[in-house]
């Protein structure tokens, strides 16, 4: 018997961390599980974003008698969710689901005053796409990519690190990928504030993972000193193409450090524990 997965209102064309993994899971579960557009159909409702989904239609299906897992990376920020309280979404949503999953250890820390106890499976990345290129890499290449606008994935701290390795390194260039909103043409006319000779460019943003792995193929090391970010993807597709990780933040503000440490950053590992999750949840309800 297939496993019947239902995720609420996913967008496999957004652009941020919970559309690359909801990509990603697509792909490498596709062949382990059956994909359904509804809850009536399904075997388990497949929580990947709390702020993506309509509440009464959980509540519904759990009150059908299907199963819930949700994924928790973070709590999501109150002044970048106006519509809702997103903390209190995440402890109703945690309260009635069979399974919590956490994208890191670091997740599990921060979040469980709001979701209990869970099990950490780490994310995975494509590697048929991300890749290493050595044709195109440049060594002296730093890169520092994301495709929003927040303060705490923490751009000037990667702009101020680049300056001194621009001292060091006078070959050295700093291309980024960044939302400056309304700040953008400012900080463009004054060349983001670089003031000695320093080589940047300024990238537009991309939903298309082989452009980003372009990117990523044509650098050499990023860098990411982001803080309250559970399970960076940028970490596990800049290593997938070979890239050095520089500055990460404390293992306490994020869990940059333990994705550089994790030694299997496949899609095809993240999907075999995923699987085996859901295979315990059917089993446990005697369905499989």
């Amino acid at each position: 018997m297939d496993i019947k997965i239902y995720a609420p209102n996913s967008k496999p064309d957004g652009i941020g961390g919970g559309f690359s993994f909801y990509r990603n899971f697509r792909k490498g579960m596709n062949e382990k599980v059956f994909f359904v557009d509804s809850w009536q159909e399904c075997d388990i409702v497949f929580i990947t974003s709390i702020t993506l989904i309509d509440k009464e239609e959980v509540y519904e299906a759990k009150q059908n008698g299907k199963k819930i897992v949700l994924r928790v990376d973070n709590v999501p920020r109150k002044s970048r969710n106006k519509r809702s309280s997103p903390h209190e979404r995440l402890r109703e949503f945690s309260e009635i689901s069979d399974v919590v999953i956490y994208q890191s250890e670091w997740a599990k820390d921060y979040c469980y005053p709001l979701c209990g106890d869970g099990t950490i499976i780490y994310n995975g990345v494509d590697e048929s796409i991300f890749k290493p290129d050595l044709t195109k890499q440049n060594p002296n290449r730093y890169l520092f990519a994301y495709h929003g606008k927040n303060e705490q994935k923490n751009f000037w701290e990667a702009w101020l690190r680049f300056q001194y390795i621009f001292r060091a390194n006078p070959e050295a260039e700093f291309w980024f990928i960044y939302d400056f909103g309304r700040d953008g043409q400012e900080l463009n006319d004054a060349q983001f504030d670089f003031w000695n000779g320093e080589k940047y460019k300024h990238l537009d943003r991309t939903d298309n993972p082989e452009d980003m792995a372009r990117v990523l193929q044509s650098c050499g090391s990023l860098i990411y000193p982001a803080i309250a970010d559970a399970a960076p993807n940028i970490v596990l597709e800049a290593r997938a193409c070979g890239l050095k990780i520089l500055h990460p933040s404390d293992r306490e503000l994020s869990g940059t450090q333990e994705l550089i440490d994790l030694k299997d950053i496949s899609l095809e590992r993240m999907c075999d524990e995923y699987h085996g999750v859901f295979k315990v949840i059917m089993q446990e309800a005697n369905v499989l």
